[in-house]
């Protein structure tokens, strides 16, 4: 109907629709002259739908759209929502809640008790670092926060252990091989602030750097917690160290912790002169090995300070992603040069084996030699996560920033371990052991799909196409899922016929028990009503609203414990679009389907999408810059991150859309838009806006480079506003207060609702 009425001429057309979920509801009697029918008319409302007795019409009505749903749960992980925004730290819902006992054969399931932060997850929380630095698989990883953690293993024994990601969570899966038993005489919150830090200083001294006892060595950073490490191992072999703090109460607590340093081995690092400090007391030899964490100008310092023959073990990652320069001539010395990517050990990489067992054997007899101690915490609890990312970002800390997931009990071995519930985001995952359903899943938009559920836990997928496996990309797609372990099937069976839609199920069941079935089928056939015919509307409704019906009759029998099944509608249908009268009928067709489901108490979704961007029909037919019904094309990570939305709710049709004009902004969207002013004072420690001078700049206010970054992510991706670290310095707060207008919300999801 909404696409009929934007025909010329329609605007007389008037419609009267039963929409009454059940069959003893449907007024079977239908006819103009009845007195009900008579009364409609004479209002001449163009929408009459009844259901269930009761007269009115379809609206969408918008949801809130940055609305975050939370569940109390005993699996979640911490995140941050948006990159460069603290306060978007959240705890989630994790995969772990779907984990079977034979999906863990190759790793350990551990309860968290304490997870410390590293510096790394600061750099990526606010941004500073990208994903794309980190090596191998770690960057694909959903969630990149965490690293290490001490707490129980399923027997209930005290363990300690180190994650390629998501380590600060309620619970972790970890390879047995990054697994060590706490002493006795450690508390398990002790515990928790030795796995990066020693098994980092002993893979970048020993393993990479061959570091022999009566060496000389500069560690930057020696408070912190690798320093603290590389400290104690290399004055255990007898070596001379040199080390650099910012702070003099950070150079007593050195020389307290050990009493073999004096000032002479000690320099600041808040600026270049460690490297005539170094040089002097070395006579200008140099070190045989510098351990750096500084960047820019001070690594190229901290390179003059080799010796010749000097290794250089870089464990910053900052320079190295932006591929910053090193001149080639310090190398005449015969130095040279490692990056130290502790992640690169996690895996199944032949190459790294041998130096990940060997990092394990040297953390455990480090322990067992007294080489290996904790280092000085500073604890917060879990729901203060913010603060302790904040308080690292600072640079004041002492040793470790850990947070307390859980207090240790009394007892040394506990099992089952008591749980812990967090409120935490809601998620869509999908269990290995089920097998799911795409029809129409080869298309541009169902390989996508596809790769997100396999991404969210997903393992056995059968996807089915009438025209079967045919382009290149198709290829790649189904080779590289087999290659990541997953069973992924292709059928050209035809979902609009019995026949084929009962096969797709039984071939499916054959996987595993049937989890969920999505209908992405379609075909085109646009013309204005006038030039449409029968057949034209049979061939466009077989692979939607009759695939979606036979799906719905046969599920209900052969796989009745569906988690989910989603039918992909269209904007066409929700708002109209001229010449696709034919294809609105059939979604409107899945969409009563999925209103009846819901009305069994079975699963049932209909989401109506705009043009989708880069993988949609409409993309590939009118380009990028098409718009349908007023609504621009939405990009499919963002259409990926509604779907993750829009399956844990329980609304039977959900639309989702783009708005094409942007140019202007409602007083209501304006008044709502975020303080600018407040946002920027709680990156500077949550304080209040009136609490910092009006007119004094950001910079002369003690801004550092991380605030800066994250005062520039906000400005880019909630006013539009791109300036130059540089020219964020000269800000001041009344120039925040004039500047925050902010930007309205482009994507609006709207739950559709007869009135």
């Amino acid at each position: 109907m909404n696409c009929i009425r934007l025909e010329i001429g329609a605007s007389r057309i008037r419609c009267v629709f039963d929409a009454s979920l059940k069959e003893s509801d449907k007024d079977t009697d239908f006819a103009l002259s009845d007195v009900t029918y008579k009364y409609l008319l004479e209002r001449d409302l163009v929408m009459n739908v009844q259901r269930d007795g009761q007269w009115g019409s379809f609206r969408h009505l918008t949801m809130p759209s940055r609305a975050v749903r939370k569940t109390p749960t005993s699996r979640a992980f911490l995140n941050v929502q948006t990159r460069g925004d603290l306060s978007s730290l959240h705890w989630y819902e994790s995969p772990l809640r779907y984990t079977t006992p034979s999906s863990t054969t190759r790793k350990l399931l551990c309860d968290v008790y304490y997870a410390p932060l590293n510096f790394r997850d600061v750099m990526l929380a606010t941004g500073k670092l990208s994903p794309d630095a980190l090596p191998g698989d770690v960057a694909a990883c959903e969630c990149l926060l965490g690293l290490e953690f001490s707490g129980r293993d399923a027997e209930g024994r005290r363990v300690m252990g180190l994650v390629p990601s998501e380590g600060m969570a309620t619970a972790v899966a970890v390879d047995s091989d990054w697994l060590w038993e706490v002493p006795d005489m450690w508390s398990l919150e002790e515990a928790s602030t030795v796995p990066v830090a020693y098994s980092t200083a002993y893979y970048a001294l020993l393993v990479r750097g061959n570091m022999r006892p009566g060496e000389s060595l500069l560690v930057h950073s020696g408070s912190g917690g690798v320093g603290q490490a590389a400290i104690s191992i290399a004055l255990s072999m007898g070596c001379t160290v040199f080390t650099t703090v910012g702070t003099e109460e950070k150079r007593e607590y050195l020389k307290r912790r050990f009493p073999q340093l004096g000032d002479r081995n000690i320099a600041r690092s808040r600026d270049l002169s460690f490297e005539d400090h170094v040089l002097r007391e070395t006579n200008g030899r140099g070190v045989n090995l510098v351990l750096n964490s500084l960047s820019e100008e001070k690594l190229q310092a901290s390179v003059r300070c080799l010796a010749k023959h000097g290794r250089f073990l870089e464990i910053g990652k900052f320079d190295l992603y932006e591929d910053s320069s090193l001149g080639m001539s310090v190398f005449l010395k015969g130095i040279s040069f490692h990056g130290i990517l502790l992640e690169a050990l996690h895996g199944n990489d032949p190459f790294t084996a041998e130096d990940k067992l060997r990092v394990r054997e040297l953390v455990r007899d480090g322990i067992a030699s007294g080489v290996v101690r904790p280092l000085a915490i500073k604890r917060y609890a879990r729901d203060q996560a913010e603060e302790a990312f904040r308080y690292m970002a600072s640079g004041k800390h002492i040793g470790k920033i850990v947070l307390e997931v859980r207090p240790e009990e009394s007892r040394r071995t506990t099992c089952p371990t008591p749980p812990v519930t967090v409120e935490a985001v809601v998620r869509t995952y999908f269990y290995e052991d089920k097998s799911y359903i795409i029809a129409g899943g080869l298309g541009g938009f169902g390989l996508e799909l596809a790769d997100w559920m396999l991404s969210r836990g997903c393992r056995k997928l059968l996807l089915s196409s009438r025209s079967g496996v045919r382009t290149g990309y198709q290829h790649l797609c189904l080779r590289r899922w087999q290659h990541a372990g997953a069973n992924v099937v292709a059928t050209s069976a035809d979902v609009s016929t019995e026949e084929g839609a009962r096969q797709i199920i039984e071939e499916a069941a054959t996987m595993g028990p049937i989890g969920g079935i999505f209908n992405l089928a379609m075909v085109l056939s646009d013309a204005l009503l006038e030039n449409q015919t029968a057949e034209s509307f049979e061939h466009v409704c077989k692979p939607k609203a009759a695939g979606s019906q036979l799906l719905d009759e046969l599920s209900r029998s052969l796989c009745p414990d569906l988690d989910h099944f989603v039918v992909f509608s269209s904007v066409a249908c929700g708002r109209g679009n001229v010449g696709q009268s034919n294809y609105a009928y059939a979604n409107s067709a899945m969409e009563r389907i999925c209103e009846r489901r819901a009305a069994d108490g079975l699963p049932g979704l209909a989401i109506q999408w705009g043009p989708i961007a880069e993988v949609g029909v409409l993309h590939r037919r009118k380009g990028a810059d098409s718009e349908v019904a007023g609504c621009a094309p939405q990009v499919i990570s963002s259409c990926m991150n509604v779907l993750d939305q829009f399956l844990s709710l329980r609304q039977p049709v959900l639309s989702c859309l783009v708005k094409a004009d942007h140019s202007t902004k409602s007083e209501e969207e304006t008044t709502n838009t975020r303080d600018l002013a407040k946002t920027v004072a709680r990156i500077f420690g949550g304080k209040e806006p009136s609490a910092f001078k009006p007119n004094v700049s950001l910079g002369e206010l003690g801004m550092d480079s991380l605030m800066a970054i994250e005062v520039k992510q906000t400005l880019e991706r909630d006013y539009d506003i791109a300036l130059s670290v540089s020219e964020i310095r000269q800000l001041t707060f009344d120039q925040l207060r004039e500047i925050g207008g902010g930007s309205g919300e482009s994507v609006a999801p709207t739950d559709v609702k007869p009135a």
